[in-house]
């Protein structure tokens, strides 16, 4: 977390950005009410980025900007004001090297987003070359905490995770389970995360992967009830799948209890093996090849599909360049390791041809 000395005059505003922002979860703010008063507290307290206004008395904030130049202090330093910035005004603080400049009033989401960028630019990441049910699975197995901000076209959707789990989702219509429904059901997503934000309130309490299958049966109940048409793509005939040589090699990675090799697009299990009690491969088949064609809907190349239980992991990796030919392996939690697994796998569907 960020120690940010937030310097302001107006006490109304100092409060009310220091509430919004240290609920946020990715700042703890130190208030400031003019230049001087923020140079004490820079030598008395840790402080990682400044955000300042520019009209205050005592010293206003260009002063402080010119003291911290003079002095040569090497922080992150961001700007609010309410007047004008005009040329001469914006050569100045390009200058002392400001990072952003915010006009007020500001919006206090959008300015907590772009201030962690700027500011905490290691605590932000941009997301591509993995679907979003695949990137919400990743951050539940790491067990992340943060806040993913989604978009597609002029929608906006955020999803708060705590430790992996999923505990609120808001758009600017819908909270909760309905708000993550909808942002699940975007077809072009973009995704930023910001780690070490939180959220203010908990709306989210059924576990990721009930979340996840719902918004696929949701996502295949919409496609069929717009006629849309099936995905076409090249299919293989059973026969010439090597099933059981593909499984052998499956089995071979470490912690592996059971496997399957899967249609996608007709569900049918073209071989399968179970060495852990108890595991039903065919339904769990059947439940990937749900996942499988809901993520096709998505219309982005899939990478895999990770699914986390008490004691399983579970990984769904398309074989071959017509996906339509999947691998379902079940992996023991206490004995393997997903990162290997998965990479084992990548390199398993490079090689696959048909017979």
């Amino acid at each position: 977390m960020s120690n940010l000395l937030l310097v302001d005059d107006d006490d109304f505003v100092r409060s009310a950005l220091s509430r919004a922002l240290n609920r946020t979860g990715g700042f703890t703010v130190i208030p400031a009410e003019h230049g001087r008063h923020a140079l004490e507290l820079l030598g008395s307290q840790p402080v990682d980025a400044i955000l300042t206004d520019l009209q205050m008395p005592v010293m206003d904030g260009l002063t402080l900007l010119a003291e911290l130049f003079e002095r040569e202090i090497q922080l992150p330093v961001a700007v609010m004001t309410g007047q004008q910035i005009h040329a001469d005004l914006r050569q100045r603080l390009q200058t002392y090297g400001i990072a952003a400049v915010f006009s007020k009033p500001v919006d206090v989401v959008s300015l907590a987003d772009e201030l962690q960028r700027v500011l905490d630019p290691r605590a932000v990441g941009r997301i591509t070359g993995i679907t979003l049910f695949g990137l919400l699975q990743l951050l539940e197995v790491e067990r992340k905490s943060g806040l993913v901000v989604v978009k597609e076209a002029q929608r906006e959707g955020r999803l708060y995770f705590d430790e992996g789990a999923l505990v609120h989702a808001h758009t600017r219509v819908l909270d909760g389970l309905e708000a993550a429904y909808e942002i699940l059901s975007w077809p072009d997503p973009t995704a930023e995360i910001f780690y070490k934000r939180r959220a203010r309130q908990r709306t989210v309490r059924e576990p990721l992967q009930h979340v996840l299958m719902e918004a696929a049966r949701l996502l295949d109940e919409s496609g069929r009830s717009r006629g849309e048409e099936a995905r076409a793509v090249p299919t293989e005939r059973a026969e010439d799948v090597d099933a059981e040589g593909i499984l052998a090699e499956v089995l071979k990675i470490d912690g592996a209890i059971g496997a399957a090799l899967v249609q996608a697009t007709s569900g049918a299990v073209l071989g399968q093996v179970a060495v852990g009690r108890g595991l039903d491969m065919e339904r769990a088949a059947k439940i990937a090849q749900d996942l499988v064609q809901a993520a096709f809907r998505l219309h982005d190349g899939i990478v895999d599909i990770m699914i986390t239980v008490d004691t399983q992991y579970h990984v769904i990796r398309v074989l071959g360049r017509g996906e339509d030919v999947f691998v379902h392996l079940v992996l023991d939690r206490d004995r393997a390791s997903l990162g290997m697994a998965r990479q084992q796998l990548a390199k398993l569907a490079a090689f696959v041809k048909p017979r």
